[in-house]
């Protein structure tokens, strides 16, 4: 089984793929991540975590352009928009510590973005956690 690290590499590669395209598919997702990774847990994972985070896509780049105007998502480079995307989908909707999302962000960003990427989605990023925990009642 992969890291949870190649999991989120795979998926945001599917993410970007989905992007480009204008539209997602199971299959589509399937056979991106199988030139990729053979092991059938790891796929299902990198599907079920893609398809989920650009279903949830339009609230992510709603969050992202109400937090960063100047930005708004369809200004954003694709890897960026992405990376927020899958980001915000795995801080809203699994128990992944809000750490580890943030740190892995930042990570793939050096990864695979521009130089200014990191610390962009990082402001995003954490500005959308502030929100949740005051929704939450944890701040």
């Amino acid at each position: 089984m992969d890291s949870p690290h190649k999991i989120r590499e795979l998926a945001l590669q599917v993410l970007f793929a989905f992007d480009s395209q204008d539209m997602a598919s199971d299959e589509m997702a399937r056979e991106l991540t199988l030139g990729v990774e053979k092991e059938p847990a790891t796929v299902q994972k990198v599907v079920a975590m893609s398809m989920a985070a650009w279903e949830a896509r339009r609230v992510a780049d709603e969050w992202t352009t109400r937090l960063a105007p100047q930005w708004p998502s369809h200004r954003q480079p694709a890897l960026d928009r992405a990376i927020l995307r899958l980001s915000i989908w795995e801080l809203t909707n699994t128990d992944t510590p809000p750490k580890v999302v943030i740190d892995e962000a930042i990570e793939l960003a050096k990864s695979f973005s521009t130089a200014n990427s990191p610390a962009f989605i990082n402001g995003i990023i954490d500005a959308v956690l502030k929100e949740v925990q005051k929704l939450k009642g944890e701040v």
